[in-house]
């Protein structure tokens, strides 16, 4: 029997299934941490399929982190390396269909992430949302010299800090909660608002955080959206066009010369240990997921990234 955690009608539960859900290699899971994806899917009560797509863990005793994405391969965005851009099969393990936040799970072998000898299996659940920051970073197009803020200060925005400052820059946050305040400036950031910015980066996906990057972008300026917006991006017209923003969106990762946008996430996981050591706030046991689920969600916990630990 194989325990997994699904969202029921009466919330987060760990039920038993016959085996681990999935097909492919069979992943023994150390390490699945929760994603604001995961608890908005949790807000519609049952759902027929395991969650979890931040997770790291053995097969045959290697260790391993999941690159949770599943394309085609063949498509022409997949052959440019642009497989998050798939336009034959793109899905997501974890949303809407089996995910992985199990003792085990069974995953194709080419989602299967090496690990750097030195990055902890323990930490190696945050190479996917690191990953997305690294893209993130990447679709801003940064140029040496130029300004750049952020806003949101979640684990996203927290990572995307994390991947600025490895590329050489000191970005502002702007964020509501003085722990995520405090993780930032641990990470390297300033704290408070950059009006005039050349670049700004929404990890929020609110209408109020996208109105705030509008007002901190300076004219011509850029903005990249990596928060998750479920409906209409509400882009505030008239400060759009007046100051003729150009908007990028971004998702998830793919390849960049060559290599994965997953494996840069896991060196530099290995490389910069003080990111994991500021973004997992806390830590549960398989059996606590609905505690684990209930943290997570309370800003005023202080929690930033919660990891459950089969």
């Amino acid at each position: 029997m194989t325990r997994v955690v699904k969202s029921t009608a009466e919330g987060i539960a760990v039920v038993e299934r016959d085996g681990p859900p999935g097909s492919g290699v069979l992943l023994d899971v150390a390490a699945a941490s929760i994603c604001g994806t995961d608890l908005h899917l949790a807000r519609f009560g049952a759902l027929p399929f395991v969650l979890g797509h931040e997770l790291a863990g053995r097969v045959g005793g290697v260790p391993y982190a999941i690159e949770p994405t599943l394309f085609c391969g063949h498509c022409a965005q997949c052959g440019i390396g642009a497989t998050q851009r798939c336009v034959g099969c793109l899905s997501l393990m974890g949303f809407f269909s089996d995910g992985g936040m199990a003792d085990a799970v069974r995953v194709p072998e080419s989602a299967l992430v090496p690990l750097p000898d030195t990055l902890p299996l323990a930490d190696a659940c945050l190479v996917e949302p690191l990953a997305v920051a690294i893209h993130a970073v990447r679709r801003a197009e940064l140029q040496p010299g130029q300004t750049v803020a952020v806003v949101g200060g979640g684990s996203i925005g927290l990572a995307v800090v994390a991947a600025l400052v490895a590329d050489g820059y000191q970005p502002m946050l702007d964020a509501r909660h003085p722990h995520q305040q405090a993780a930032a400036e641990r990470l390297g950031a300033r704290i408070g608002a950059m009006p005039g910015a050349h670049v700004v980066i929404e990890a929020t996906g609110s209408d109020s955080g996208l109105a705030r990057c509008c007002e901190l972008v300076r004219p011509a300026g850029r903005i990249v959206l990596v928060g998750v917006f479920h409906g209409m991006v509400p882009l505030p017209g008239m400060v759009a066009l007046q100051k003729e923003i150009v908007l990028a969106g971004t998702t998830t990762y793919g390849r960049h010369q060559g290599r994965r946008e997953t494996e840069e996430a896991a060196a530099l996981l290995a490389s910069s240990p003080e990111i994991a050591a500021t973004l997992i706030t806390h830590r549960f046991p398989l059996a606590e997921a609905r505690q684990a689920f209930a943290i997570a969600g309370d800003r005023s916990s202080g929690s930033i990234k919660v990891v459950i630990e089969p």
